[in-house]
């Protein structure tokens, strides 16, 4: 029988030790993200390399997706997020000593692949229900705060001119995320299932209309917010004429309206209905096209703000309706892998989209246009879809 989160020490301890190790890995790959960036345009890298650093990946969550599930509801869940994070240690000593940005990211998104269903899938484990929300709240809220702060740290790094040496303090952030890992309890193990059931999943999911809109939705919220997170730099430094380590910062924004969002959600009574998460979509949207029109930073700073909270409000609910599902469909780690593979491989092509646009030289309201108008047009259309 699950447990509210708010029950018994060993779970809050439990779920702490989640969040914090959430909090240290999330922080630690949003600042590594901003010195990549740093790194490749000092070695004079084309345009189209800085979108392909998230395209490496996530196109790892893609291709391990069908491996990822079963393992993380094979391994205790503590003990795969504990190697996760040695892993990316490696990849930011590897960049410190000289790796290619590119393959650095592709060898942490392997890791990563694996990390996602367990830090969600352990969260059923320990809640349901309302307690459910309110414990992707939290995980949102973390993840949320350290993108805030990952960014912030990731530019001040550039800021100093110490890249090298910040891939350094990074590896030390992997370290302390490994550590927090240990504190997490043993999950039960299962059987470790066939790559088959990972496709098998992935029809029931699909078949079942609750999970099908969540999925959607999530899938195309991550996908515009991988393009958007780019855009958002590029934006920042040729309409409001900011250095890299300034641009680097209005994403943070962003980020802090989703904590917001989440925390409103998080305290909601009911779930979001399907309407009010197609106004918030549609809200989402129109925030994202209006960017074209601002030209201060003041005003750029309330517009993300506004922005993020709308989208926080939309993903915590989506994330939580999503695991009720798949908790009562499948196992909880193959649910979340499912998940991944979708949302990934919508960004991923989403991504690819945006560089073939930046190599053929689109115009940066024109590619603002295109990615607010999929926003309204995609959840939209899923809203209007088959229902059961």
């Amino acid at each position: 029988m699950k447990r509210a989160i708010n029950g018994a020490p060993s779970v809050r301890r439990t779920l702490a030790a989640v969040l914090g190790a959430q909090l240290l890995t999330s922080l630690a790959d949003n600042a590594l993200l901003i010195v990549a960036i740093a790194l490749l345009e000092s070695g004079a890298a084309p345009a189209w390399a800085t979108p392909a650093l998230r395209i490496c990946f996530y196109a790892a969550y893609v291709v391990l997706a069908p491996l990822a599930g079963p393992l993380a509801d094979r391994w205790p869940k503590g003990r795969l997020m504990l190697l996760v994070n040695l892993l990316k240690l490696l990849g930011a000593g590897a960049l410190a000593c000289g790796a290619d940005p590119l393959i650095v990211f592709g060898a942490i998104g392997l890791g990563a692949a694996a990390y996602a269903p367990a830090r969600y899938g352990i969260l059923p484990e320990l809640a349901s229900g309302r307690a459910l929300v309110r414990a992707n709240a939290a995980m949102e809220i973390v993840t949320i705060v350290s993108i805030l702060a990952g960014v912030a740290l990731g530019s001040l790094m550039v800021a100093s001119g110490a890249v090298k040496a910040a891939c350094i303090v990074l590896a030390a952030l992997y370290a302390l995320a490994a550590a927090s890992a240990l504190l997490v309890g043993k999950s039960p193990a299962q059987p470790l299932a066939p790559a088959s059931g990972f496709y098998a999943a992935l029809k029931t999911l699909l078949r079942d209309d609750s999970a099908r809109f969540s999925l959607g939705v999530t899938s195309v919220f991550w996908a515009c917010a991988a393009v958007l997170q780019f855009l958002m730099i590029a934006w920042a430094r040729q309409a409001l004429g900011l250095p890299l380590a300034g641009a680097a910062l209005l994403p943070a924004l962003l980020a802090l309206g989703m904590v917001g969002g989440a925390l409103g959600a998080g305290h909601a009574h009911a779930a979001a209905t399907r309407s009010a998460v197609v106004l918030r979509a549609c809200l989402l949207g129109g925030g994202i096209l209006a960017m074209t029109q601002v030209s201060s930073v003041w005003a750029a700073a309330v517009l993300l703000l506004a922005t993020g909270v709308l989208a926080g409000a939309l993903l915590v609910p989506m994330n939580a309706v999503l695991q009720q599902r798949g908790v009562s469909l499948m196992r909880p780690g193959v649910s979340v892998a499912v998940q991944n593979f979708l949302e990934n491989g919508l960004s991923v092509g989403f991504l690819a989209l945006y560089g073939i646009g930046v190599a053929l030289g689109a115009s940066l309201d024109a590619t603002i246009y295109v990615l607010g108008a999929a926003t309204i047009v995609l959840v939209s259309v899923l809203a209007l879809g088959k229902h059961d």
